[in-house]
């Protein structure tokens, strides 16, 4: 069982012992500022370096002129620590929630809601999920089937949505809106994303021959695009928890933007962003997209990174895909996110995963900033090991991250397929707990 005295299951002096025994003060001082200058000297960011040099007994004057010295910098370590306890009080931790087994053929859930005991299993797993600290569940939806068509497998929605299927997600909006912890009483939000594959796969094609698997010209792409937006919407708007608050929160035109690795990516942002980001706005949902960062070790690592097109970007290659992409919505005049939200998948060697993440997130700070882009971050999607050791390590190197600056706001784990990596899926229960912010679980 896990504390949930403060904020979304923070114990504030647990973390703040948990801070003491894991930074000098000289560290939570300089921690980003040094980070450059660790990462290029010893390919990995030191949490140990700079501490203060102790001070000789032997001069009585030393003595006395140090120790207000050291009592002014453990007033200012005590600051920071209970200032980023009380800054990541609102780190959210959620889950990529869209089947109920590992099975992702059959058992995702949204297409066949109406189905008595698949609600049911959902209900259940959406409880259990909340009562180990979730703050939020997030949809994926993939538009795939043709209309009127043949029965297709549990994952493929409708290109676009039937009536059916916006039905089923008007309940399971109102079914995630009635949950509450038995725990701490806290209750659920939700994010949707939707994704664009078989009738609606934009990738496949181009304005002459028409795009999907059936090429359907693009004033026809477009109209469905649009049609399934507003069908969305219509099925979200307005469902409130009991306490009044909006379920919703944010609504994705598409996860994992690339420009330049996907085609015709350019073009349905270009047509089909604007309008989504008036629509959604409308609702009262906040419009997005997310990206993807390159989270191999040696290239999150690799300082001598120089990019031929733009130099910001170099030493800070795990953006490589994120700049680009929100360069070109900059160029196109398509408003940036909020928030940058993004896949985050580490794949490392032999150096820790808080120094990775430490270092994606401070090549975000860095080069994305050249964009105007927000220096606050979101995990949309990331690994679920299946090993309970290496999760727990994993997930609590984004907490700590988190826990030492609010840029990083929230995280949801990945779930099938491939959440513990290619062929491992994953399926409930989940031990949220591992993702959390340091606490008494």
């Amino acid at each position: 069982m896990f504390d949930c005295s403060f904020g979304h299951g923070v114990k504030v002096e647990h973390d703040i012992t948990v801070l003491a025994h894991i930074l000098s003060p000289c560290t939570v001082i300089n921690k980003h500022s040094q980070s450059a200058f660790n990462e290029h000297e010893n390919g990995l960011t030191s949490h140990f370096s700079n501490r203060p040099q102790s001070q000789s007994a032997d001069d009585h004057d030393e003595i006395e002129t140090s120790f207000p010295k050291y009592f002014h910098i453990d007033i200012i370590v005590i600051a920071l620590l209970l200032s980023a306890v009380v800054y990541s009080s609102a780190y959210d931790v959620g889950v990529d929630y869209h089947a109920t087994e590992a099975d992702f053929i059959d058992s995702v859930f949204i297409t066949q809601y109406h189905t008595p005991n698949v609600r049911s299993t959902v209900l259940t797993q959406l409880q259990g999920i909340t009562d180990r600290g979730a703050t939020f569940v997030s949809l994926r939806i993939w538009l795939v089937a043709q209309p009127n068509g043949s029965a297709d497998p549990n994952w493929q929605a409708t290109f676009p949505l039937s009536d059916q299927e916006k039905t089923n997600l008007h309940q399971y909006a109102n079914d995630v809106a009635s949950i509450q912890s038995a725990i701490d009483g806290h209750r659920l939000r939700l994010d949707v994303c939707l994704l664009w594959l078989g009738a609606a796969d934009y990738t496949i094609g181009n304005l002459t021959v028409g795009f999907g698997y059936f090429h359907l010209n693009a004033s026809e792409f477009t109209l469905r695009v649009e049609k399934t937006v507003d069908s969305v919407l219509q099925a979200l708007a307005n469902v409130k928890r009991p306490d009044g608050v909006l379920l919703v929160q944010t609504v994705y035109l598409e996860g994992e933007v690339m420009i330049g690795a996907k085609a015709n990516q350019d073009w349905f942002l270009a047509t089909h962003y604007p309008r989504f980001i008036e629509v959604v706005t409308n609702a009262n949902f906040t419009p997005s997209v997310y990206f993807l960062v390159d989270g191999l070790e040696k290239h999150v690592l690799q300082a001598d990174y120089i990019d031929a097109q733009f130099p910001a970007l170099n030493g800070h290659r795990s953006m490589y895909w994120v700049y680009r992409s929100l360069n070109f919505m900059k160029n196109e005049k398509l408003p940036l996110p909020s928030r940058i939200d993004f896949s985050c998948y580490i794949d490392r060697q032999t150096a820790t995963y808080e120094s990775l993440i430490s270092h994606i997130i401070d090549d975000a700070s860095a080069s994305l900033s050249v964009l105007g882009a927000p220096d606050f971050y979101g995990v949309a999607e990331t690994y679920y090991f299946v090993d309970d050791t290496q999760r727990n390590e994993y997930g609590q190197a984004f907490a700590i991250e988190a826990l030492l600056n609010p840029r990083l706001d929230r995280l949801s784990f990945w779930t099938t397929p491939d959440a513990g990596g290619q062929g491992v899926n994953v399926a409930y229960p989940f031990a949220i707990e591992d993702f959390l912010l340091p606490s008494s679980y």
